[in-house]
Parts: C-alpha cells; structure tokens; sequence
C-alpha cells in the first residue's frame, strides 16, 4: 500500500505548531495520516487548535498512522522542507507479531526511512471529519467580543503559502473559529473561556466592546484628515 506524494514537507510544516506536548495524551503527539480513496489526509491538534490539509492521491486500500514528534526529526532531516516539490512514497504495512503498530516507510528511490505507523494511536486518534463537518455547516455569528490567545494564533502563519490570506470565521461565542487557507487547509482555534464562564479571569484581560469605546475616545478624536488603509494585495 503505497501512497506517492510531494505533499508530506508541507504537511509537516502546517501541521507541527498543532501537535500536542502533552505526554498523557501520546494519540495527539505527532501527525495523523490517513490515506482513503483519493486523498491523503494529515491532521494535528493539542485540543486548543485543530489543523487538518489534504492532498489528492490515489489508494485503494485505506490505512491510518500517527508519526510521532520525536521521529518527525529524523523525518526532516532526511526530507526537509527546501525539496518540496520531489515525489516521496509512503508505503504503509500492518501489523505483525514483530510490528504490532504497523510501519510506514517513506521514501525518495534513493532514500528511505521506516518508522512506526503507530496503529493503536491512529485508532485514538480524535474523529476529525465530524468536528469540521459541523464547523463548516455553522453560519457566520460574529456579533460579540471573542478572546483568543496570541501564541496560538502564531500557528496559522504556517498554514498559508507566501502571500496567500487565511479567510476565518466563527459561529458565535464558545464556538472556534474556523481557519482556511487554499482549497485543501482547514483549521479549527477554540477561543479562550469568555469572562461569564472565567471568573478569575484578571481584569485587564475583560475587554468590553463599550468600554473600550469609552477609554479611546479621546485619542481617536479626529484632528487631522486621515489617510486611508490600504487593502493587502
């Protein structure tokens, strides 16, 4: 069962600010793979953001794996990022007495490196379909004030090729803010817990929409013409 791609640097790439560094949940400590059909999937997820990007190829038999954080250093390191673009095989073995978690082996036809395919953290793995499924299918409500915390809005910057915008939206308060970038990225960001629910959450972080009104309305009197934003290209 081998999958050929160019796509595995990129994944990596978009997917590692997701991954899990926490040691009691091992199912969400690496990059989840699964080949189904006509597409190769890879997903991420701490469970404060979700990243999930996609690549047409062909595999009659489907199969799951999880590479590990600590084997994606040896993954870049033979295959890394700058030789984007050269075709890489992804040949996936089940099980055995020897390998009961199964192993992928990748490979450039001069290269390869077997690792873990890691079936019993595959199976663990959350149930990514049903989650984006149901973001994708929610309208847009954006009508009230929504914390997200900055380190991990950082992670998105991956997400996108140079000079291609992310497009986003929520539906509404305690929902996450759904993240796209190109037809085959998709990211889920769960917002901080607001204030009602919080509250020992420290004061200088309640920023409400009226107050903050209040406290910049003298600095943002207009006093000179001003000059217009600029859209991005």
């Amino acid at each position: 069962m081998t999958v050929t791609t160019t796509a595995l640097p990129r994944f990596v790439a978009q997917l590692a600010p997701h991954i899990s560094t926490d040691t009691t949940l091992p199912s969400i400590g690496g990059i989840y793979l699964e080949a189904e059909g006509t597409h190769l999937f890879a997903c991420a997820t701490d469970r404060y953001t979700f990243a999930l990007t996609r690549t047409e190829a062909t595999e009659p038999e489907p199969w799951r794996a999880v590479v590990a954080r600590a084997d994606l250093t040896a993954l870049r390191a033979l295959f890394p990022a700058r030789r984007r673009g050269a075709d890489l095989h992804l040949t996936h073995s089940r099980g055995c007495t020897r390998t009961p978690g199964g192993l992928l082996t990748v490979g450039d036809g001069a290269r390869s490196l077997t690792l873990s395919a890691n079936a019993s953290l595959a199976r663990q793995f959350p149930k990514w379909r049903r989650l984006f499924a149901d973001a994708l299918a929610a309208e847009p409500r954006q009508d009230t004030e929504t914390l997200y915390n900055a380190d991990f809005l950082a992670r998105w910057a991956k997400a996108a090729e140079r000079g291609q915008p992310l497009t986003t939206w929520s539906a509404g308060p305690g929902k996450p803010l759904l993240v796209a970038a190109g037809p085959d990225f998709l990211g889920l960001h769960m917002p901080v817990a607001l204030p009602a629910h919080r509250p020992d959450t420290p004061a200088r972080d309640r920023q409400d929409r009226t107050a903050l009104r209040t406290t910049w309305a003298d600095a943002l009197a207009t006093l000179t013409p001003d000059r217009a934003l600029k859209a991005a290209a």
